[in-house]
């Protein structure tokens, strides 16, 4: 039974899972960054900073590569980018490899050495990785392993990855491999509908229904019906919106000083400041896997 309801809950995520087999093999036009924008510029200054060692650049030109989006689509060129990042040890760039190897995208599969990406990537802290390596401990269905799982869960969403912040709350909802925990399980609920998040929204319905049942959360309750009738509104243009952030990665990466031999950070090629030993600042962006789009989307 316990199996059966995890199986439910993790195939119910699959709108929100960043941690998608064909994403970027198959980036639809209106999910591409630069269809209707020239981020031709932004890009170029990507090629500069990956060639100088940043991590980030080079997972974004992979991915560009790879779907084709604002850069020729080619996957020698993607999959000599993506070995760029991989070899700085960015997270990135880690998961991405771990996912083209699991399904055999621009790589001959290998699952070996996709595990073991994969696993150094949730070492590196890197949410998605935290959330994919939590489903497949849970779809292995062992009880020693819910821990393990639930705690990734737990550390993903503390970075906003709201594909593991839904996740977290339908497995406290229902007491799957966790105590039932029906306020968390709403508090998560309410900022993923916050968020923009409107799949979630049903959810939170359930949930607030569920707590009204008990008197002692009326006020609990009454929050969480005003966030119910809260429309979250969306009227930037997703295109202009997204060339921005790419132009904002670009300008963070370059301040950071980590990628030029004229900086005051670290002087060695392809050395990042955090392993150079200096005082400079670490400044990496926020993002996922798959396309240039989903990458900037991130988990927020």
């Amino acid at each position: 039974m316990k199996a059966l309801l995890l199986a439910a809950l993790l195939c119910s995520t699959a709108s929100l899972t960043l941690y998608s087999n064909t994403s970027y093999a198959s980036a639809a036009d209106n999910d591409r960054v630069c269809a209707d924008t020239d981020c031709s510029k932004e890009l170029r200054r990507l090629i500069r900073l990956a060639r100088s060692g940043s991590g980030d650049a080079a997972a974004l030109v992979a991915m560009a590569h790879a779907t084709g989006d604002g850069l020729e689509q080619s996957n020698e060129q993607a999959i000599r980018y993506l070995r760029m990042g991989v070899r700085q040890r960015n997270a990135m760039a880690v998961f991405l490899m771990s996912d083209w190897l699991r399904n055999g995208f621009m790589l001959e599969q290998d699952l070996a050495e996709s595990q073991r990406l994969l696993d150094l990537a949730v070492d590196l802290k890197y949410a998605p990785a935290q959330y994919a390596k939590a489903v497949q401990l849970l779809q292995a269905e062992q009880d020693d392993q819910l821990p393990e799982a639930i705690n990734l869960l737990e550390l993903a969403t503390e970075q906003r990855l709201a594909s593991a912040m839904l996740l977290l709350a339908q497995l406290k909802q229902h007491g799957a491999g966790v105590e039932q925990d029906l306020p968390g399980a709403a508090e998560l609920y309410r900022k993923l509908v916050l968020a923009g998040q409107v799949s979630a929204r049903p959810y939170l319905q359930e949930v607030t229904a569920l707590l009204a049942a008990d008197q002692q959360h009326q006020t609990l309750v009454d929050e969480l019906r005003q966030v119910e009738n809260i429309e979250v509104i969306r009227v930037t243009d997703q295109a202009l919106q997204a060339n921005n952030m790419l132009e904002g990665i670009v300008r963070r990466l370059t301040a950071t000083g980590q990628y030029d031999s004229r900086s005051v950070g670290s002087r060695i090629r392809g050395v990042s400041c955090d392993q150079s030993g200096s005082n400079c600042g670490v400044i990496r962006p926020d993002s996922s896997s798959g396309s240039i789009s989903e990458a900037l989307a991130g988990g927020k």
